[in-house]
């Protein structure tokens, strides 16, 4: 309990920090969607700009059009952030490690139990992996276009945290029935999920599945890797023991 708890507050510590030290870069750096902008405003409106975005160390160097640069954020502000940023991502991963330790440990303490519905668990993979791509990408984009990328990539943390406790609870349900389920839920939400969500971003930056009405058609297919997971599982499970007859 007390790993746990830990654990608990260990993360959220470290998604708070990583939320607000990304939100205070983002007002002290430049216009997230036209940086170059920015820097034409900031120092030179005679010259145009081009800006070069590093997001960690965070930089925004701007680049007159004779080939003179200037750093948008000040030293100061650079040091800062970084030291926040790496301090937010460290208590993030150990909190996570205190979360997951106990808690893949109580799939020992459950014994075996009737094989679920091959079927019902696959449905339920793609319910889960359709859910968590739209609501990554919903939150994740508007997060990224008005706050920063930093800032989109600490949010999605407690949807995956969701994800996977809703994806062991399936598998208890609905699951081969050997000992396991948390495992297994945690790679179908973090693995299946990430991936799907992967395949969607890629395919519709790339404009290989271009914005529009066969845009959504993306949305599905990105829940495909979930269900691949599952009746992976299914079929690498060991098959329950004949009946040993009596007489």
């Amino acid at each position: 309990m007390k790993a746990l708890a830990g654990g608990w507050t260990l993360t959220g510590v470290g998604v708070l920090l990583g939320v607000g030290s990304s939100l205070a870069l983002a007002a002290a750096g430049p216009d997230l969607i036209d940086p170059a902008r920015s820097c034409r405003y900031r120092f030179d409106e005679a010259h145009e700009f081009k800006a070069r975005v590093q997001h960690f160390p965070p930089r925004v160097t701007c680049v007159r059009d004779d080939g003179q640069t200037v750093e948008y954020l000040s030293s100061g502000t650079t040091l800062v952030g970084t030291v926040l940023l790496a301090a937010a991502v460290l208590l993030l991963l150990a909190g996570l490690v205190l979360l997951a330790v106990p808690w893949l440990r109580g799939d020992t303490a459950t014994g075996p139990r009737p094989a679920g519905s091959r079927r019902m668990h696959l449905w339920l993979s793609l319910l889960l992996g359709i859910t968590v791509t739209v609501a990554v990408s919903a939150v994740g984009i508007l997060v990224y276009v008005f706050l920063g990328l930093l800032t989109a990539m600490f949010s999605v943390v407690p949807a995956l945290l969701g994800a996977t406790v809703l994806a062991a609870l399936f598998d208890r349900v609905a699951g081969p029935g050997t000992p396991g389920h948390r495992r297994r839920g945690l790679a179908v939400a973090v693995g299946g999920g990430l991936i799907g969500y992967a395949v969607l971003e890629v395919g519709l930056l790339t404009d290989v599945l271009p914005l529009g009405d066969w845009g959504l058609l993306a949305v599905p297919l990105s829940a495909v890797p979930c269900a691949a997971i599952v009746a992976v599982q299914h079929a690498l499970a060991p098959k329950p023991a004949p009946p040993v007859p009596v007489g």
